[in-house]
């Protein structure tokens, strides 16, 4: 039964999820996400934050190598979404309006005649100076700040502001320096680069503009660079960095809820989604399928495991075109000792099928190993072709997030709820480095770590 049939009215929610603190959400926004019956959300808006609410949450994230939607795609789904009468949730990291698309979307909904609301968020460039204590105003020092982003390389901005912020960086860092120069300012100007700013992996590099310009292109994903003499006022000891980071692995931990401390919770549970009857039923019609289209790594990782486990291996797929789209599937595959007949360097579905089309990929059984929410579009533009398209489920929808979610480096401490969550946290990462600490709920979840991980005895609370 269509919306119109039901009388449903869909509604669409552009909200902004701030630059990574799960708790920097507004009251407004996680209001209505509760409410949403679908979540639309992007690569920097922390799987922590999703998994609070109950709705159908579909990952449009694009991060590099790994696109899953193009922009197009996004707008037709939220469109398509409200249009079966649901309230759409669309949640970007930040800010809609600040360097976040949200303009785009609006125009897509206006010119659709869907109903919609904008929920603001806390920009990155304010999560990052009050998470750093580098303040983007201070008398004598800094009366006007602009925003700026590093893209296009071409025509990268440099307003007359004492302080500016550029988003959008890790790739192009250097590029927006050089021009900053040409600009006339001064090789002693302060520069701060601020990584995965307001979470509990945030770092911070600090220098001069000629000491930055000299150093290695070496900046990672999400990054915003910011530069005026108010960076002075920095300090490495700031309150974010004072504090402890503690992995909570399921429940919560009183301990942890004091001011010494930043909790990262963390949904310890074994990774499940696939129906193994459909995936043994594909494997032991494997060669009926004369195209394998692996979309990202995680697809290449849980296909291969299913594969060994029911007692197979690589020759079984020698009849099959294998075909990866982006460079971190195709290497994922090549630990699997297969390098891909076709490796496809796409920016989302569209592209896929039109390289598809190119390679004369038509009138083919293809088998499309992924997460259990598979993309409709790319399906039907696959069969729009000619091929037969069979999607397979081989992992749970998130399992990226949740490989990609824990930076070990920054963790100082592992509180364990349960038995459960060790053995699935050892499934999951393997050992634990040694300087982290280990605190464990009750005395069973004591007795399981130490015969999971040996014979360290972790502290029992």
């Amino acid at each position: 039964m269509t919306a119109t049939e039901t009388g449903k009215k869909g509604y669409v929610y552009i909200i902004g999820a701030g630059p990574g603190d799960p708790e920097l959400l507004t009251v407004k926004a996680q209001r209505v996400l509760h409410d949403a019956d679908v979540i639309l959300y992007d690569d920097l808006v922390s799987l922590e934050l999703v998994e609070q609410f109950s709705g159908q949450k579909i990952y449009t994230g694009k991060r590099k190598d790994s696109h899953h939607f193009e922009q197009e795609e996004i707008n037709r789904e939220v469109v398509r979404q409200a249009r079966q009468g649901k309230i759409v949730a669309r949640l970007k990291g930040g800010d809609p309006f600040v360097f976040g698309r949200g303009g785009e979307e609006i125009d897509e909904l206006r010119k659709n005649g869907v109903g919609y609301e904008i929920i603001p968020g806390i920009t990155a460039a304010h999560g990052a100076s009050a998470y750093t204590e580098i303040p983007l105003t201070m008398r004598k020092v800094s009366s006007s700040v602009a925003f700026c982003t590093g893209h296009p390389v071409s025509s990268i901005q440099v307003p007359d502001a004492d302080t500016l912020v550029y988003y959008m960086v890790a790739s192009t860092v250097h590029d927006v320096l050089d021009a900053v120069a040409a600009k006339g300012r001064s090789g002693e100007t302060k520069v701060a680069v601020v990584q995965n700013a307001t979470r509990y992996n945030q770092q911070v590099f600090t220098g001069t503009l000629d000491e930055f310009r000299k150093r290695e292109r070496a900046v990672y994903s999400p990054a915003l660079l910011i530069i005026g003499d108010n960076i002075a006022h920095f300090i490495a000891d700031n309150w974010h960095s004072k504090k402890k980071k503690v992995l909570i692995t399921g429940g919560e931990a009183k301990r942890y809820s004091s001011t010494d401390y930043i909790m990262v919770h963390f949904p310890c549970r074994q990774i499940e989604g696939a129906d193994l009857d459909l995936v043994r039923r594909s494997f032991d019609d494997i060669r009926s399928y004369s195209v394998l289209l692996f979309q990202n790594k995680f697809a290449v990782k849980y296909f291969f495991k299913y594969l060994f486990d029911t007692g197979r291996d690589v020759r079984h797929l020698a009849h099959s075109r294998i075909c990866t789209t982006g460079k971190a599937a195709a290497a994922e595959l090549q630990q699997y000792g297969v390098i891909p007949d076709l490796m496809l360097d796409s920016e989302g579905c569209g592209d896929i099928i039109t390289l598809f089309s190119k390679h004369a990929i038509t009138s083919e059984s293809i088998l499309l190993p992924g997460s259990n929410l598979h993309d409709e579009y790319l399906v039907g533009g696959l069969q729009s072709l000619g091929n037969r398209v069979t999607p397979l489920c081989v992992y749970k929808h998130g399992v990226q997030e949740l490989e990609q979610s824990v930076d070990f480096a920054f963790i100082d401490e592992i509180f364990f709820a349960s038995p459960s969550c060790v053995r699935n946290f050892s499934t999951m990462f393997g050992a634990i480095p040694e300087r982290i600490t280990v605190t464990c709920a009750d005395q069973p979840t004591g007795e399981e770590y130490r015969k999971v991980f040996g014979s360290t005895s972790p502290i029992i609370t």
